[in-house]
C-alpha cells in the first residue's frame, strides 16, 4: 500500500489527483482532514484481511511498486500535469523493507519534500496504516 497523511491544518481535497509513475491511481472525489490518514492498495480484499476495515482506503492501484526503487510522483488532477510530490527510494537504503515485511517510512513528514530523496529521511518500520 502506499499511504497519504494530512499533517496541516486545513483541509486538502484529493478529487482527481493521480500517482503517475510507478502505480498508477486517480483519486475519487474526497477530501483528507488534518490528521486523517488513506492508503491506495494492490488488492482491497488481501489488505482488509490483514490490516482490518478500520483504514481508509482510496481504492485499488494498478501496476506495480519494484522493490528494486523507482520514481513515486503524485500529480495535479487531470489537465494538469504538474508534479505534488516527487521522490525516488532505492533497496539499498533499508534492506529489511524489501520483502522482509517491513514497511518503508518516512521519518518526518514535515520534512522538505526534496528530502525523501535520502535514504537518512526514511527508516524500516512495522506496518502500520492509518496512524500517522
Amino acid at each position: 500500500y502506499v499511504e497519504l497523511a494530512n499533517i496541516g491544518t486545513a483541509l486538502l481535497d484529493l478529487t482527481g489527483l493521480r500517482f503517475s509513475d510507478g502505480i498508477e491511481f486517480t483519486f475519487p472525489a474526497m477530501e483528507l482532514a488534518p490528521g486523517e490518514c488513506v492508503v491506495v492498495v494492490d488488492d482491497p480484499v488481501a489488505f482488509r484481511a490483514e490490516y482490518g476495515t478500520e483504514v481508509r482506503v482510496a481504492g485499488q492501484y494498478s501496476g506495480r511498486l519494484s522493490d528494486k526503487g523507482e520514481d513515486i510522483v503524485l500529480t495535479l488532477a487531470e489537465p494538469f500535469d504538474a508534479a505534488i510530490a516527487r521522490f525516488r527510494y532505492d533497496e539499498s537504503w533499508h534492506p529489511a523493507t524489501d520483502g522482509g515485511g517491513l514497511a518503508l517510512t518516512v521519518d518526518d513528514p514535515a520534512a522538505a519534500p526534496a528530502a525523501w530523496n535520502r535514504p537518512e529521511s526514511w527508516r524500516a518500520s512495522a506496518p502500520s496504516p492509518g496512524r500517522l
